[in-house]
């Protein structure tokens, strides 16, 4: 019977285990020792104006970004167009819009002053995205001259990417991060390692203290 609790215990640790590490984990392609504070800005994103960034997915499982954003003039902002495709193929694996109702969310703080935060976008799950270089475009489609907004940057992360504003080469990296879905085997071991430790510690408390 003990040896048989001790299997039904080790199966559920294992089984847990590999719920917890299955989901979606996010990497940032911009330096992330750079405190938030420190970050500039892209300036008016007006209407027909295009920002470029290019980036390397650095594992399978691309599904979607986050990406930190302020509203300038207004506690509004318009239409914007995003997209990402691949960059050999040129094939579109996503594509929506950023308005007002993105930043209508936990991450974002319309009502205080610097109307500043993070919204979140997904596409399908690109299953063979490692390694592959992505371009996200955004450009504003219906905006008006008080409903702009501006992409938070700061300097680039070890992967490669590239920051364009209407063609012009800024030397940053947008504050971005990307989202996978996969199963993070880390994650996994380190779960595992910890139900260890616990089960080794209780075992050693009880024996010390009955």
């Amino acid at each position: 019977m003990k040896n048989l609790k001790k299997i039904i215990f080790v199966v559920l640790a294992v089984v847990v285990a590999a719920i917890y590490s299955y989901g979606v984990w996010p990497r940032a392609i911009y330096n992330t020792d750079i405190g938030a504070n420190s970050y500039e800005n892209t300036g008016k994103l007006n209407a027909g104006v295009v920002l470029t960034q290019t980036f390397v997915s650095t594992d399978h499982g691309l599904c979607g970004f986050s990406i930190k954003l302020t509203k300038l003039d207004n506690q509004v902002i318009g239409t914007y167009n995003w997209s990402v495709t691949e960059a050999d193929s040129g094939k579109e694996v996503g594509t929506g819009v950023i308005d007002e109702s993105s930043t209508e969310n936990k991450e974002f703080v319309s009502s205080s002053a610097q109307k500043r935060g993070n919204i979140k976008v997904s596409f399908p799950i690109q299953e063979e995205s490692e390694g592959k270089e992505y371009i996200l475009t955004i450009q504003g489609e219906n905006v008006q001259e008080d409903e702009t907004m501006a992409v938070y940057m700061t300097e680039k992360g070890k992967s490669e990417s590239t920051m364009k504003l209407d063609g012009e080469n800024l030397e940053k990296a947008s504050v971005i991060k990307l989202n996978y879905k996969r199963f993070n085997v880390e994650t996994f071991i380190v779960f595992l390692a910890i139900v260890v430790y616990l089960v080794v510690f209780i075992k050693f408390m009880y024996k010390l203290f009955r």
